[in-house]
């Protein structure tokens, strides 16, 4: 339950918004990756110099000539190092050119670090080296080798602490300019790649929505081929049974015709009500919503049984059937082929007149699909009907239609196959019915559904 006052649907972001402030985000994070190493190097140079000039200053009175210098250097750094022109001193400590502590001049002993940072006077580099704390206050802190005259040789290093406050005033100006610059950077750009993506997204929504017109009209142009294809198959069913229909009705309108005993005219009758309900069956399979599976084995037994149910001849000829392992077929598919399989075995035992073999032999296939040989040792088919042997035509048996093979390759299709004559001639005529491969269990075969 929702409570009163809060909407059922939250809002969302639209995925356009979204992946807009995505790119602004990250053109944010590109602005400052750069800025913030110049912002560095430039804060770098700046102390760097501040610590030159100020170094130039102690090397300069360092250098100035002065009574006694040559007899007492170390009075000679000391007097260098107290200038009255360095602003801001906060600290001044020596240190001997191997870096222990010396003297302090200017704060407290305390405060002095234990050792400068160099290990030695071989490491010693000519350039000052500064560094800048934030305080409060600011200072930046200055280690300075003492030179005089312009010797190589090092007299000392001197630890200066100055007051930074104008070094830290600098740096803040800065700030401030690399932020209006880097905010009109990212106006200016994201401005651009802002309204470029909107441009896109609105295109591509464009695209999106005449692409979904042309789905939905060819879902309804599916739907209306289904429907075609559902009319097909299902007059190739309903033409099967008429086919079928056409020898017990002439047997059975025969024997009332002749006035025979009408426990002969029972078995037309009884051949006819076996066709309905088959027929009957696979509609109501195809228009079902569960499947099962039926093994080729049983299929071939049960195309013998119908065969010689609905054939009088079919009972005196020998069958043979062979099914090697492979996979099941779903229930309507199964349906299809018994009838395909049905009419060909009766077809087989009206050539033989009950005398000699059918043989139906099921292999699987390389692709998993079925390959199914109906056999008879029958005299063969007359070269004219093999040519014209898929179409319909007329029939030359007694009570034919001519629809038959037509037919049971039309329902072949339907599943997908086909159903070919692979042989003929006297003492061998061989059909093959070749199946595709089962489908999953989760779709419905496409032809009656």
């Amino acid at each position: 339950m929702q409570p009163h006052g809060t909407p059922d649907n939250r809002r969302r972001l639209h995925p356009g918004t979204t992946v807009i402030l995505a790119a602004l985000l990250l053109l944010a994070v590109a602005i400052a990756a750069v800025l913030l190493p110049f912002r560095q190097q430039l804060r770098q140079q700046l102390a760097h110099r501040d610590a030159s000039v100020l170094a130039a200053l102690v090397q300069q009175r360092l250098s100035e000539p002065r009574p006694g210098q040559a007899e007492d250097p170390l009075a000679a750094v000391l007097d260098a190092s107290v200038v009255p022109e360095l602003p801001g001193l906060l600290e001044l400590h020596l240190f001997s050119p191997e870096g222990r502590p010396f003297v302090t001049l200017l704060g407290a002993a305390e405060s002095r670090p234990g050792h400068s940072p160099w290990s030695g006077a071989d490491n010693i580099p000519s350039s000052p080296s500064p560094r800048f704390l934030q305080g409060p206050p600011p200072r930046m802190d200055l280690w300075l080798p003492l030179r005089p005259n312009g010797q190589s040789e090092i007299l000392g290093i001197a630890y200066l602490a100055f007051d930074a406050s104008s070094l830290a005033s600098e740096f803040e100006i800065l700030d401030r300019r690399l932020a209006r610059r880097g905010g009109f950077a990212f106006l200016l750009v994201g401005s651009l790649l802002a309204a470029a993506l909107a441009l896109a997204f609105q295109r591509l929504e464009a695209a999106n929505r005449k692409l979904a017109a042309r789905s939905h009209e060819l879902e309804a142009a599916n739907r209306e081929l289904s429907l075609a294809a559902r009319t097909s198959a299902i007059g190739a069913v309903a033409s099967h049974l008429v086919h079928g229909l056409r020898n017990p009705l002439a047997a059975l309108q025969h024997a009332v015709a002749s006035g025979t005993h009408p426990a002969e005219a029972a078995d037309p009758a009884r051949r006819m009500r076996s066709m309905i309900d088959d027929v009957v069956r696979v509609l109501r399979d195809e228009q079902g919503i569960d499947g099962f599976e039926i093994p080729m084995d049983e299929i071939l037994a049960e195309a013998a049984r119908k065969a010689r149910l609905q054939a009088p001849e079919a009972a005196s000829i020998q069958w043979n059937l062979e099914a090697k392992p492979g996979p099941a077929l779903d229930n309507r598919a199964a349906n299809l082929c018994l009838l395909i399989l049905e009419n060909l075995c009766v077809n087989a035992a009206q050539a033989l007149h009950g005398r000699g073999r059918i043989a139906l032999a099921a292999s699987p296939t390389p692709d998993h699909g079925w390959r199914i040989n109906v056999e008879d040792n029958g005299p063969g088919l007359p070269e004219d009907a093999r040519q014209r042997l898929f179409i319909p035509q007329a029939s030359s048996k007694s009570g034919g239609s001519g629809l038959g093979l037509a037919l049971s390759r039309h329902l072949a299709r339907q599943l997908g196959g086909d159903l070919l004559l692979e042989d003929s001639r006297p003492g061998l005529t061989r059909f093959v019915l070749a199946l595709p491969p089962p489908r999953s269990p989760a779709t419905h075969h496409p032809s009656l559904n």
